[in-house]
Formats: structure tokens, C-alpha cells, sequence
């Protein structure tokens, strides 16, 4: 197969997939919010093109720019192998995308290409794994967040949208444009979400002249930002975030599952009492619960409310993810504190903005992801294993890893019968011997 016929067979597989996929997942969400118009699906159908072109451009780049320089250097090497064409693609690919998707999805492989980097050096022996690790690093980001969350507020990124969704925002400080948006909100009217919301509020209203509750009301701390009692006010902060953690696991499940559920119901039961749905609302409800139980109890001491306050809380509440382990989710919170310190920085002039930052991080990263899948695919993240895999139709695992065991990398440790077909009219002598010592041994 030549060159140019191995980079136009790169590209439907890439064209396919992932965006298409969340084209349906987009509509619903804008149903969802109560903004779904003509306008608004005009832009998500535009937008998702934007996102295919993007991702086409890798599978087309990566082999295109593989060949040129094979044919520039006469040979290949370690670096010229798979991580130089796929800093060149990425850097061009990102070109494509929208700005405002720049930077979340350099983070993002930034993240991945941090864990694998740190699969690398276990591998190595460099580094050794230490016993829940991303749930003390999960508490300490999270005490750092919650900290400047509840002395500046939330701010406009996606962490701060996902903190406010499930932990609420009455630990953190009004500021002038949380206010404004607030109020903008409550002018325009209410989605869906916000309807189910006000229901449960007017339901919990109705219940409010039981026993239990006339007990609980007034004892409330006048420095307690809520507007019930604390009793109240910390079980609301572990039911809310527990049954967003286990409804939205389960409808994914369940989603991800649908032919077999409507072929087989019975797996409903089974799959809404999976231990790990049940997990993932605990890790959530008791972070909040704990939070706000460390945080009213200070205020009950101290007679006052500080900042302080939220880092012993999301220290303690933090060791909640023992339940949900995920250094996934720990990588990526310390990507997006480090950026929010760094643009908090760039604000007060303390630090300088550089100038293509966010591409050459994100190529930088995605090359490395390249590269390692290549050269040692089994330090890869299985998930994004899976993920090049359908992206590329298996199409950049299939090269001669036995080759490349050369660089010492373990390129065949997954691929120990991965032999590609070989026209002897244009393999050497030499070569051929290897392959049969290589088949021998």
C-alpha cells in the first residue's frame, strides 16, 4: 500500500465517530436547559463538522507528515518515528477546532498524557505507586478550590459550573457577576430543570409544619449563610450530590446498554444496584455532607464565617473518594487548579501570557499519547487504547512492533503475534534473517 493511499484510507473512521456521536446527546441537552431553537441546532450541527474536520485532520496529518519525513531522513528514528509527525498534526489540527475548545481540550490531553507519563515511570521503576494517592491529591486540590471559591466566588470555568451544580452556592461568595447572572436567570424565565426544582421546593414547603421540622428550624448559627437550619442544611448537602452522582451513573449505564435492556429488562434491577453506581453518590454525598458539617461547626464555635473554613472541610471531605477511586478525575482537577492560578495570576500582572501556550500544549501532549501508543502501548490508559483504536479503525497499531523493540520500549509486549505481510521485493537480506531469528526465539 503507498503512502497516499494509507492517508485517504485514515480519514472516513475518523470522520465518523465521536463527534456524531454526541450530536443527539447535544440536542438533548439544549431540550434539556430549554433552549432548544433553530438557531441553536444550526450551531451544534456546524459546530460538530468543525469537531469531525478536527479529528480527520489527525488521522490524515499523523501518517502524512510519517512518510514525509521518512522520505527526508532516509530512515527512521526514535523521535521522527511517530512523535514529530504527530506534534506537526496536532498543532495544525487544533488550528481547525473553535477557540473556545482550545484550551478545555488541551487540558484534557494534558491530563491523559500526564497519568500515562506517570504509567512510564512505574514501569521503569522509577517512580513506585503509593497507596491512594489521587484521593490525598484529590483532598488537597479541593481544599485549595473550595478555598477560593469561598473567598472570590465561582468563577466562569467548568469546574466551577460542575462545584456550583452539586454542592450548590451558598459557601461561596457573591460576587457582582454571579449576581447579575443570577438575576438574568430568574428574568428569563426557567428550563426544565429548573421547574423540577421549583416543585421539590414547593413539596418541601408543604411538609413544613411536621414535628421534625418546626424542631430544626431555628437552630441556625446568624453567621450561617443558608437559610434553614444547619441540621437540614447538611443533609440536603449529602442527599443532592448523591443522588446526582448515582442518577447520572445509572442513566449512563443504562444508556450505554439499551439494546440489551430492551432485549432483556431484567438487567434493570442489577445494573440500578451495581456497587459502583452506589459508590460514586456516596464519594459525592459525603464530600458535601462533610463539607458543610465542618463548615457550620466552626462557624457555631468561632461565632463567624471565614474562608479558612473550607480547607479542613474539603480536606476531610475529600477522603470521601476512597469510595470512588479516580486518578483520573484528581489529574484533571490539578490541571484546571493550575490554570485557574495561573489566569488568576496573568489578571493581577504577577504572571506573563505566553503567546501559543495552549497549542504547543496540547501537541506536545497529544504527541506524547501518539508516541507512547506506538512505541509502548501497554502504558497506555486501556480507555484511550479503546478510544485510538476505533478512531483509527486499528489502523496505527499496525506496524511492526517486533521492529521496534529495538528502542527498547516493549513495543510488542500486547502485540506478540502482530506480524504485518511483507513484500520481499522491498525488505533486505538482512531484515528477512532477523524476522526468522525473531520467529524462532
Amino acid at each position: 500500500m503507498t503512502c497516499a493511499s494509507s492517508d485517504i484510507l485514515s480519514l472516513p473512521r475518523d470522520r465518523e465517530l465521536t463527534p456524531f456521536e454526541s450530536f443527539q446527546n447535544r440536542w438533548i441537552t439544549l431540550f434539556l436547559r430549554g433552549k432548544l431553537s433553530l438557531n441553536a441546532c444550526l450551531n451544534v450541527l456546524t459546530n460538530t463538522f468543525t469537531s469531525s474536520a478536527f479529528l480527520g485532520f489527525h488521522g490524515l496529518g499523523v501518517f502524512l507528515f510519517h512518510c514525509l519525513l521518512r522520505r527526508l531522513f532516509g530512515r527512521y528514528y526514535f523521535l521522527s518515528y511517530f512523535y514529530i509527525p504527530s506534534f506537526i498534526t496536532s498543532f495544525l489540527a487544533l488550528m481547525i477546532e473553535r477557540k473556545n475548545r482550545r484550551l478545555p481540550l488541551a487540558i484534557y490531553v494534558t491530563n491523559v498524557a500526564t497519568e500515562t507519563i506517570l504509567r512510564m515511570a512505574t514501569t521503569r521503576g522509577i517512580v513506585k505507586p503509593v497507596p491512594n494517592a489521587e484521593v490525598y491529591l484529590f483532598s488537597v486540590l479541593m481544599a485549595i478550590n473550595m478555598y477560593i471559591t469561598k473567598k472570590y466566588g465561582y468563577s466562569e470555568d467548568v469546574v466551577s459550573s460542575i462545584f456550583k451544580f452539586i454542592l450548590g452556592d451558598n459557601e461561596a461568595r457573591k460576587n457582582a457577576k454571579s449576581q447579575q447572572k443570577e438575576n438574568l436567570s430568574r428574568c428569563s424565565g426557567y428550563s426544565l430543570l429548573e421547574k423540577a426544582v421549583s416543585c421539590g421546593m414547593r413539596l418541601r414547603e408543604e411538609v413544613e409544619t411536621s414535628f421534625l421540622q418546626r424542631m430544626w428550624s431555628t437552630i441556625r448559627h446568624s453567621s450561617c449563610p443558608h437559610e434553614y437550619s444547619c441540621f437540614f442544611y447538611c443533609l440536603q448537602g449529602f442527599l443532592r450530590p448523591f443522588l446526582m452522582g448515582y442518577v447520572a451513573l445509572s442513566a449512563s449505564r443504562c444508556i450505554s446498554l439499551g439494546r440489551k435492556l430492551i432485549s432483556d429488562p431484567s438487567l434493570l434491577f442489577s445494573l440500578l444496584s451495581e456497587k459502583r453506581n452506589l459508590s460514586l453518590g456516596l464519594f459525592l454525598g459525603g464530600f458535601g455532607a462533610t463539607f458543610r458539617i465542618i463548615n457550620c461547626l466552626l462557624r457555631w464555635y468561632f461565632a463567624k464565617d471565614r474562608a479558612s473554613y473550607a480547607i479542613p472541610a474539603a480536606l476531610l471531605g475529600g477522603l470521601f473518594m476512597k469510595f470512588y477511586p479516580s486518578s483520573t478525575m484528581s489529574l484533571y482537577l490539578m490541571w484546571k487548579t493550575l490554570e485557574k492560578g495561573y489566569l488568576m495570576g496573568m489578571e493581577k500582572g504577577t504572571l506573563p501570557h505566553i503567546k501559543c501556550f495552549t497549542p504547543l500544549l496540547y501537541s506536545a501532549s497529544t504527541a506524547l499519547l501518539f508516541h507512547v501508543a506506538v512505541l509502548e502501548a501497554h502504558n497506555l490508559k486501556p480507555a484511550y487504547f479503546k478510544f485510538l483504536t476505533r478512531v483509527t479503525d486499528n489502523r496505527l497499531f499496525t506496524v511492526n512492533h517486533h521492529v521496534l523493540d529495538m528502542f527498547g520500549t516493549q513495543s510488542s509486549k500486547l502485540f506478540p503475534d502482530s506480524w504485518p505481510e511483507l513484500d520481499h521485493r522491498y525488505t533486505s537480506r538482512i531484515f528477512q534473517e532477523c524476522v526468522l531469528l525473531w520467529l524462532i526465539h
